[in-house]
């Protein structure tokens, strides 16, 4: 079975063209998008506003992109929103799911007979001001040490945005949330999470910061015993694998992968694509990158 995995393909407005064209040429059995999937800048959000102009994009364009292709390539697809969308339009992805593709977060799908995908799409604080998707990692360690965030911003909310305080003495976290989707957990399973884990080669920022989630490492340790999950897929911080120089390591024996992304409309789409054995060791093995 190969896969394509990439994320933040909002980085640039070409980026979802050459997410498809790759799996096309590349004939793969499966994509998975790790998060942010609405281009950094639309037309007419000046015009009509952030919230309609990236309800537009995901009508006007993101569904009849994909509708199109599954029409030439009946494929399964696996993505949802992450810190760059509003959630408030994640109602236009969910009138799709389960035909057009499967959303991820706080989801569990079956990838083989043997095998299920679960998301997670929400991240610590970041410097940023869209806060729909973002969390206190837990109360201990509500964001990494040394990383510069903001916890004021906004969030969408019915269509309208609203001011947000991100409270870091709150019960709601990204800790609390793994929790509950460890309850759904009964056989092996890949893990799509937006967030990379943190002190790793995934989460380094361009000044040499750990920016990653605690949690999430704590996660993945937690659900290699047995060998229970197959393989981590993350992304967020685009320039995380020029900054250390990989693409990938291993915690406690599970490959951990965020390809990074280029960006700006000239940049290089970034994607890994995946061999799954699924002869029953379902391990999985780097076969391209880009």
């Amino acid at each position: 079975m190969k896969i394509l995995y990439t994320s933040d393909i909002h980085a640039s407005n070409s980026h979802l063209v050459s997410m498809l064209s790759v799996a096309n040429k590349e004939s793969v059995d499966c994509i998975i998008v790790g998060g942010d999937i609405i281009p950094h800048h639309l037309p007419g959000e000046q015009r009509s506003g952030i919230l309609d102009a990236q309800a537009a994009y995901l009508e006007d364009t993101f569904i009849p992109s994909l509708k199109s292709f599954k029409q030439k390539r009946d494929i399964s697809l696996y993505l949802d929103m992450s810190n760059d969308d509003f959630a408030c339009n994640r109602t236009v992805l969910e009138e799709y799911k389960g035909d057009l593709f499967y959303l991820l977060h706080m989801e569990k799908h079956p990838l083989t007979d043997s095998v299920d995908i679960i998301g997670y799409m929400n991240v610590p604080p970041t410097p940023f001001g869209r806060k729909d998707w973002e969390k206190p990692d837990s109360r201990a360690w509500p964001y990494a040490p040394g990383g510069y965030v903001t916890l004021n911003g906004v969030i969408s909310d019915n269509g309208t945005i609203k001011e947000k305080v991100i409270h870091l003495d709150s019960e709601d976290t990204i800790e609390n949330d793994l929790k509950k989707l460890s309850e759904n957990i009964n056989k092996p399973f890949v893990f799509v999470s937006h967030t990379p884990p943190y002190n790793t080669p995934l989460d380094v920022i361009a000044d040499g910061t750990h920016v990653g989630s605690m949690s999430v490492r704590n996660f993945i340790e937690k659900w290699s015993v047995h060998n229970r999950i197959k393989a981590s897929l993350h992304g967020h911080i685009h320039e995380s694998p020029k900054r250390s120089g990989s693409i990938s390591t291993k915690i406690a024996n599970v490959l951990c992968v965020n390809p990074g992304q280029g960006n700006g409309d000239s940049s290089k789409f970034r994607y890994v694509i995946f061999d799954f054995d699924m002869s029953g060791t379902n391990r999985m093995q780097i076969l391209n990158r880009n």
